[in-house]
């Protein structure tokens, strides 16, 4: 038993179903209809590893984030609102 699957933005009608047997991964054994267009479905798909998330507008930072530890905010600077890995071994209170 194989399971295909179908990309998030994929939507439509299955049009065709190839019944079990012996194919390639090349082999488009779905085909999904939407609007008159016709998509094929692989057993094998590349999808993207990270995609950002749709936003209007990226808005850029305008204040930082102080911790009042020094070497912290010295060596690791981030704004407010931002994304930061802070690095440590685990357990050790950061």
């Amino acid at each position: 038993q194989h399971f295909v699957m179908v990309h998030p933005n994929t939507s439509g009608r299955v049009k065709k179903i190839l019944p079990a047997g012996k194919y390639v991964i090349e082999t488009n054994v779905i085909e999904i209809e939407e609007g008159g267009k016709v998509t094929g479905v692989q057993l094998f798909q590349r999808w993207p590893v990270r995609e950002a998330r749709p936003v209007v507008e990226k808005l850029q930072g305008c204040t930082a984030l102080l911790t009042c530890e020094r070497v912290i905010d010295a060596l690791f600077p981030v704004t407010q609102g931002g994304t930061a890995a802070v690095p440590g071994a685990f357990g050790c209170g950061k």
